[in-house]
């Protein structure tokens, strides 16, 4: 059997040697390979030995996005498909987080949906993007990422196609950066996600977090060795066409 380990990167040594006095928030894309069985569960053994305390979020209703991707349906029509990803993966790994002995809680995506700052949050994203034309690259070079990995796979050339997954990518990259801006509530001074923070993020958590909180909310990657080949994201509860990859 392969052992497949995990180590922290795109993080500095003395980011690195703030760990064991910080809190992380451990972020899950449902349905993403990187967050189950040997590779989700090595994960839990790095952030067990790193910091001092730990939140689990699920990103469950957030998939609602990438699920309508590859269906004429609009993003609200698999709201509870989301929320049983949601659940079934509760379920199957939860040999593997009810391991993380630092856990703190364990917080689920619509949390963030029913605060009631996040509207008003939302609504200073949507302004900004309108006012601010390098944050508003920031979305395009994050949604055309997206889309250059994916299209071949999921999306056929026709223009709408392309035009409608563009919106729901931002639609996604909108909510997933308005949650970012609340999630200084957890104290959690970094968010530890397999891969690079996508610019999106990047370009939000400078602007809208760090001037107010600097010690915030810092991202760290995770880089796994020895591991197979990612297969695209799947969600159990979908149909097989309904098989996408988020974050970028």
């Amino acid at each position: 059997m392969i052992n497949i380990r995990s180590v922290f990167r795109y993080v500095t040594e003395d980011e690195k040697q703030k760990f064991k006095d910080s809190r992380c928030l451990l972020t899950i894309s449902v349905g993403q390979e990187v967050h189950e069985n040997e590779m989700f569960e090595s994960v839990v053994k790095l952030v067990n030995n790193a910091f001092k305390s730990c939140i689990l979020l699920i990103d469950d209703s957030l998939q609602r996005h990438t699920m309508a991707i590859t269906s004429s349906r609009d993003a609200d029509f698999f709201y509870e498909q989301s929320i049983e990803a949601g659940d079934a993966w509760l379920e199957r790994n939860n040999k593997y987080y009810k391991e993380i002995e630092i856990m703190k809680d364990i917080i689920r995506w619509d949390y963030w949906l029913k605060k009631d700052q996040y509207v008003k949050q939302q609504g200073k994203i949507k302004e900004l993007i309108e006012q601010d034309e390098e944050y508003k690259d920031a979305f395009s070079q994050t949604i055309d990422a997206f889309l250059s990995r994916n299209h071949l796979r999921f999306f056929s050339a026709e223009k709408n196609d392309l035009e409608r997954a563009r919106q729901l990518c931002l639609d996604y990259l909108i909510e997933e950066c308005t949650a970012l801006c609340l999630w200084v509530e957890t104290g959690c001074n970094f968010e530890v996600y397999p891969g690079r923070r996508n610019l999106a993020m990047v370009e939000t958590h400078k602007r809208f977090v760090i001037k107010e909180y600097p010690h915030l909310l810092h991202p760290v990657g995770v880089k796994f060795k020895n591991r197979k080949q990612l297969k695209p994201q799947r969600f159990p509860t979908a149909s097989p066409e309904k098989m996408v990859i988020s974050r970028g």
